[in-house]
């Protein structure tokens, strides 16, 4: 039990020098992308791969967070809608590294808080005011066909919220009704970040990332709902499969 909480403490020491060598790079980040408002779009995402290499080296090489990833030969050529597991802030990191230029769904209230928000409108993030109903969905549709047919890619989280390790929650419809609107394909992704990073966790367990790239769902003659259905059965099922066990046993989850 004494090892247990040593090594616990140790891991909480590792956890704090990451956050105090990520703080100031993501400030550095959101400050520079805000004055480079008008400048390419390409100009932007390159500070933003360089944060994003920032980041993950921080991870992998304090915390020994590190990752895999399989299934990149299941990415299509040109522009798709990424819908992922949301369980931890890796992937919200992570993420970006492999598809590229991608484009965030975000509340409107983000927007707002300085210096991280103008870097989310820097980035051209589709800003959604979630609370007018119909309204939103059709600005979501309009905006994501915009962004997309400009090569963008979509990128959404269906649960809406991270969730805990083995939890499931609702996915939402709204990237599914993009996809049938607009005919845009949407690529699953399954991954147990949060078996390491948890929400609300200052800690940051070491050990190996595995995220699973799916096989794209092509909405054709298929509705939102048989859409998404697609997507969570998928993502659930790859998400139950590459859980790592004695990761929940340390967690206490199993």
């Amino acid at each position: 039990m004494r090892a247990n909480k040593l090594y616990r403490f140790w891991l909480g020491i590792r956890s704090t020098l990451f956050w105090i060598g990520f703080f100031p790079v993501t400030l550095l980040a959101a400050v520079l992308i805000s004055l480079l408002f008008f400048t390419p779009l390409k100009v932007r995402i390159s500070v933003i791969k360089l944060w994003i290499e920032c980041s993950l080296g921080l991870l992998h090489y304090i915390c020994g967070l590190k990752y895999q990833i399989e299934g990149q030969e299941n990415i299509p050529e040109h522009g798709f809608i990424v819908m992922s597991k949301h369980s931890s802030t890796w992937e919200t990191i992570a993420l970006q590294k492999f598809f590229d230029p991608m484009i965030w769904v975000v509340k409107r209230e983000l927007t707002w808080i300085p210096l991280f928000g103008w870097g989310l409108r820097a980035m051209n993030a589709i800003a959604l005011n979630r609370g007018t109903g119909r309204k939103a969905i059709n600005q979501l549709v309009s905006e994501s066909k915009q962004r997309m047919d400009q090569g963008r890619i979509l990128m959404l989280f269906p649960e809406g919220t991270r969730v805990l390790p083995m939890q499931q929650k609702p996915f939402k419809l709204g990237g599914a009704i993009v996809s049938n609107k607009t005919g845009y394909a949407v690529l699953p992704i399954a991954h147990n970040a949060g078996e390491f990073w948890p929400r609300h966790s200052w800690i940051k367990w070491p050990g190996t990332i595995r995220v699973v790239i799916g096989k794209p769902i092509d909405p054709e003659s298929k509705t939102p709902e048989e859409i998404i259905s697609a997507v969570k059965e998928w993502v659930n099922a790859t998400c139950e499969e590459i859980s790592d066990r004695r990761q929940l046993e340390k967690l206490g989850i199993c």
